[in-house]
């Protein structure tokens, strides 16, 4: 599990915010249960940001590209000023994370953020692109039932 946090990652926690961080504690908390859940049915990185992206969708590339492993990741990055979306995958799993699957859950989570649950909003996408990309469990025929 790799989180890319809005700001410093070791930010100073003030009661149940982070500082620098758009989530609370136990928010935090969830969000990064749910990037370890997605990555244990996967085998995938999964990783959000929420902060500036300047230039738009080639700011989410290039933070995507600094992830662990980014052939094999996945960043949901979202610009709450900008009502910016967007999720940058790995090319080597362009198949399992396809632009359906990418569209799915861009509208999961633009429903939520649109009452204003950014965290919702990214537990909902990071749900659909798990079971999207999750590989279907193998019968074994071979074996006496």
């Amino acid at each position: 599990m790799e989180s890319v946090p809005a700001g410093d990652p070791f930010a100073e926690r003030v009661g149940d915010q982070m500082l620098d961080s758009p989530f609370t504690t136990p928010q935090t908390a969830s969000l990064e249960k749910n990037l370890a859940t997605a990555h244990a049915i996967t085998g995938l990185r999964f990783s959000i940001y929420v902060g500036a992206l300047p230039a738009g969708r080639d700011s989410a590339i290039a933070l995507q590209r600094k992830m662990a492993d980014p052939g094999l990741s996945v960043l949901i990055a979202v610009d709450p000023d900008q009502r910016t979306l967007e999720i940058v995958t790995g090319p080597l799993i362009v198949e399992r994370v396809d632009q359906r699957a990418c569209q799915l859950a861009s509208l999961a989570m633009t429903s939520r953020f649109a009452i204003g649950d950014i965290a919702a909003g990214l537990r909902d996408g990071i749900f659909v692109l798990a079971e999207h990309a999750r590989v279907p469990a193998t019968l074994h025929t071979d074996q006496p039932g």
